[in-house]
């Protein structure tokens, strides 16, 4: 699901605590489009026992199916999270060239997508990392053609630095490297940076690796002569 960042107060403009952002959605759960739905109802609630939170429910419109979804967020202390959405439609990642290369890497970073769904975020940056490793390592086997026995058994940093010497795919395979290694501590070293920069810099890896794959395979070139 991707998301717009908003603002509470565009829609609560004389309620001080709504003063901060949320994520509107994106990418209507029906048709699977984006687009920047229209809010047809909002409501908070403010529980009494519970003064430092609050609730808010959302009614969408898609602009292009024009079917209804719903959100609810939980507001406290100047911060808001998605507490559910309906329907929810799951995040599924398929792609025909990654796929032929790495077909585990399908199935483990899907795995990683599922925590994501359910809002387990140490989990699923777990699993962006070894989703990550499959993909470097079967990047190298089979598009690279280097010997099993050799990338097999190479810690990430140095498959990386070995495989992908390219600065983009470095940069964005070590952010992702790190970050899912930080959630698997006890204690953080990065506990500012959250689970959507780690997102957004693992959608860059692959669609590096993707441009890559593209490139390497074309569907005709110039030895077809037209």
């Amino acid at each position: 699901m991707q998301y717009l960042i908003k603002n509470f107060r565009d829609l609560y403009n004389c309620t001080p605590e709504m003063d901060c952002t949320y994520q509107k959605p994106a990418q209507c759960p029906h048709c699977g489009l984006g687009c920047d739905p229209i809010i047809l109802h909002n409501h908070y609630v403010k529980p009494l026992k519970y003064q430092s939170q609050c609730f808010v429910f959302l009614i969408f419109q898609c602009t292009a199916c024009k079917k209804l979804f719903t959100a609810t967020y939980k507001v406290e202390d100047g911060h808001s999270c998605i507490c559910c959405m309906t329907p929810d439609r799951p995040s599924i990642f398929s792609d025909e060239y990654i796929k032929k290369i790495s077909p585990r890497f399908i199935e483990v970073y899907n795995q990683a997508l599922r925590a994501k769904d359910n809002r387990d975020f140490d989990l699923a940056s777990i699993g962006f990392r070894a989703a990550l490793e499959i993909l470097v390592k079967d990047y190298a086997m089979e598009e690279l053609h280097q010997p099993a026995e050799k990338v097999i058994y190479k810690n990430l940093h140095d498959a990386i630095s070995a495989y992908l010497p390219e600065n983009g795919l470095i940069n964005t395979a070590d952010v992702v490297r790190i970050l899912g290694n930080d959630h698997a501590h006890y204690v953080r070293k990065y506990p500012s940076l959250d689970f959507e920069l780690l997102q957004n810099y693992m959608d860059i890896f692959i669609s590096l690796i993707r441009t890559k794959l593209l490139i390497a395979h074309p569907p005709v070139s110039r030895s077809t002569k037209a």
